[in-house]
């Protein structure tokens, strides 16, 4: 196969790291990365600042991808951070050698900056969707000024891209008339790999999320661990890994008598992360919704099965790589990750055969002939 023309991409996002944010949108700064190895990347993000009275540009590079960060004042007011973001961008566009194509990322609520660079820069854009406000219960809420971004980019966007069928689901009637892709977001299969480590003579279940309460049901996770202990496996673990506060978790684990069977830790690095997954015996998923699910395509990759609910990616989950649970429902759950302590036969081979389909190489050229579609 050909290999792409280089190009000069342009990264936005609404959601991207920054010094006072590390772990926020770090998928964004992944696939930059990822992207670097075909083509020139750079990455413009704005940063609102209270106390700040001028704009400042601070410029970096890391791993082939240039970050411009532009940091503003942020604004008492809806007009007032409205124009100083577009102050700062259009400050920020200065810096920058005209691009080939513009890619922006998570919509709300910044992805009017993405057109306005469209305007400035005059190439395509493409959009890629990770956020999770179609969900139910938070789509009918969507506000006027997030309705009008979500209108801004079906008018504008060349190409509209939903990390999961799942996602592109609940996305579809906010943009009818525009066809929408599915491209998953890259994982790196290189580094998530099966392990030959010596099994533990324990069973050891792996959680590792943001520990948002909203989402991702902590709750109905150590109550289906509390109904594994009450029926007498007394060999049951759960290790919770975060990047997040977890004290008010660890305290609720020991109202419930399960400190013994409960372990929270973190914030780890990704290298840091591989081997819990290696030599967990199931990952668990009980998110009430989740776009895509980095976390668990990782625990594929290593040759580690899944239990989840039907939420991003796993609602395509193939019975030969998990077991999915209801949502909301401990018991269900329980009974799921029985099974798993009961000696329920996995291949590592097939997992991590699912898991390939969002490899870095396979996503890079996904989006190159993505890219080449709408520039040459």
């Amino acid at each position: 196969m050909a290999t792409a023309k280089r190009k000069h991409i342009l990264i936005m996002s609404s959601w991207y790291p920054t010094p006072e944010h590390p772990f926020l949108g770090n998928f964004v700064r992944h696939q930059a990365q990822v992207m670097a190895v075909s083509h020139t990347i750079t990455v413009l993000h704005t940063v609102p600042e209270e106390d700040r009275k001028e704009i400042e540009i601070v410029q970096q590079e890391e791993n082939g991808v240039r970050e411009v960060l532009v940091y503003h004042p942020k604004g008492s007011h809806f007009l007032s951070r409205r124009n100083n973001r577009l102050k700062a961008i259009e400050k920020g566009f200065k810096v920058i050698e005209k691009p080939n194509l513009i890619h922006g990322h998570v919509l709300i609520p910044g992805a009017y900056l993405f057109v306005r660079a469209k305007e400035f820069f005059k190439c395509p854009l493409v959009v890629t969707e990770h956020a999770s406000y179609y969900r139910p219960g938070r789509k009918n809420k969507l506000s006027l000024k997030e309705k009008y971004v979500l209108q801004l980019v079906r008018r504008h966007a060349d190409k509209i891209i939903a990390v999961s069928d799942f996602l592109k689901s609940d996305m579809q009637d906010l943009f009818i008339g525009k066809a929408i892709e599915v491209i998953g977001n890259p994982v790196d299969t290189e580094l998530f790999r099966p392990s030959h480590l010596t099994q533990h003579d324990f069973t050891y279940f792996l959680h590792v999320s943001t520990l948002d309460k909203q989402l991702k049901n902590i709750d109905g996770i150590l109550e289906a661990v509390g109904l594994l202990v009450q029926k007498g496996y007394e060999e049951v673990k759960l290790k919770v890994l975060s990047d997040e506060p977890f004290e008010a978790w660890e305290e609720k684990a020991a109202q419930m008598g399960l400190s013994s069977f409960v372990e929270f830790s973190g914030p780890y690095t990704h290298e840091e992360l591989v081997p819990h997954f290696q030599e967990a015996s199931a990952f668990v998923l009980f998110s009430h919704y989740e776009t895509f699910s980095i976390v668990l395509a990782e625990a594929l990759s290593c040759g580690i099965p899944v239990i989840s609910t039907p939420v991003g990616i796993a609602a395509d989950l193939p019975t030969d790589c998990g077991l999915l649970v209801k949502d909301n429902d401990p018991l269900s759950l329980a009974m799921a990750m029985e099974k798993i302590l009961n000696d329920l036969p996995f291949d590592p081979t097939t997992l991590r055969k699912f898991a390939l389909h969002y490899s870095e190489q396979e996503i890079r050229l996904k989006l190159n002939e993505l890219y080449t579609q709408l520039n040459g």
